[in-house]
């Protein structure tokens, strides 16, 4: 009866999504050698992104991973053997792998430069709860419709080569079997193009948003807590280009409920996008939208979010920190 109950609930679910949400219009990334980030031996870089329709934008910086506002973005030409940019006063011109920019007397030679984040390939260290290694989705359910706390099923996303998993539009969230508190969470993510929305959810109720902005200073940033904060976006813009492996590396402190269930502490995170600091000890709100129905509890599953586009995981692990209570 149970089964039956749930497969209903699924059909229903499936039938309401396709009326509610347009459909994306996703655009897969390719291989792009001309996209990525550049320096120099000292000052200021620059991140080349692809701008859907206009070709290439170059945003120069301060620094990488920096709470400062862009020097300048400039847009990119691509009419010409080299590509051209213009904007903000500086202008720059990309051959090959070098990108020379100019502003008056000013000149800066850059480079692209690869930088993996420090904790790619993490292995979990001993005593961690392993959520995913490439093998097997064991560890997951789909969650069920509107009913996040409950499984319906077992995953219907798709293993890929290199040990990934990736979502499958329309196919629901995954939640893991087991119920966390206090803990340390690794999780290793790849957006396969633009626009992208997912995100990781800690006990299924605040959202580590991931979103594909690189190389841009507008819309969401990636790695917020933005169900569960107010105007506490991420001051740093610590992405990597489309189709590089990222990583998140998040501690959680659960909320403490007393006896009654009233809240005596709140919820509170540190998030570290690629290695970079975007909260420190942050408190968390009750949950904002569709997760403030659940309310707050001292546990709660995994969940990887479904939202009509792919991206891919893998390298998942939890560390418990400490019972909650």
């Amino acid at each position: 009866m149970k089964r039956i109950s749930l497969l209903i609930s699924a059909i229903l679910c499936a039938a309401m999504l396709g009326a509610g949400e347009k459909p994306v219009n996703f655009v897969p990334a390719g291989d792009n050698a001309i996209v990525g980030d550049y320096a120099g031996d000292n000052g200021p870089v620059a991140q080349i992104s692809q701008v859907a329709g206009k070709g290439y934008q170059a945003t120069l910086l301060k620094a990488f991973d920096t709470e400062d506002k862009p020097i300048a973005v400039m847009a990119g030409d691509t009419s010409k053997d080299n590509i051209t940019f213009s904007g903000d006063g500086w202008s720059g011109t990309l051959a090959g792998h070098d990108l020379i920019v100019n502003k008056e007397s000013q000149r800066l030679d850059l480079k692209h430069v690869d930088r993996p984040s420090p904790t790619l390939g993490a292995a979990p260290p001993a005593g961690a709860v392993v959520l995913f290694d490439g093998k097997n989705l064991d560890a997951w359910a789909t969650k069920a419709c509107k009913d996040w706390l409950t499984e319906a099923g077992p995953p219907k996303w798709k293993l890929v080569e290199g040990g990934a998993v990736e979502v499958v539009p329309g196919t629901d969230c995954l939640i893991s079997h087991q119920k966390f508190g206090d803990c340390h969470v690794h999780v290793e993510f790849r957006n396969l193009g633009s626009p992208t929305n997912s995100g990781v959810f800690l006990q299924t109720r605040y959202e580590v948003n991931i979103n594909e902005t690189y190389g841009k200073s507008e819309g969401t940033p990636n790695g917020g807590l933005d169900n569960c904060t107010e105007n506490s976006p991420p001051k740093i813009r610590a992405s990597r280009p489309p189709l590089a492996w990222q990583t998140l590396d998040i501690d959680f402190h659960a909320p403490r409920l007393d006896s009654a269930g009233q809240k005596t502490e709140p919820a509170r995170a540190t998030v570290l996008l690629n290695g970079a600091r975007l909260y420190q000890d942050q408190k968390l709100d009750q949950p904002h939208g569709a997760a403030s129905r659940l309310g707050e509890a001292p546990t709660g599953p995994l969940m990887l979010q479904e939202h009509g586009m792919p991206v891919q995981f893998r390298n998942i692990w939890v560390v418990e920190t400490k019972p909650a209570t």
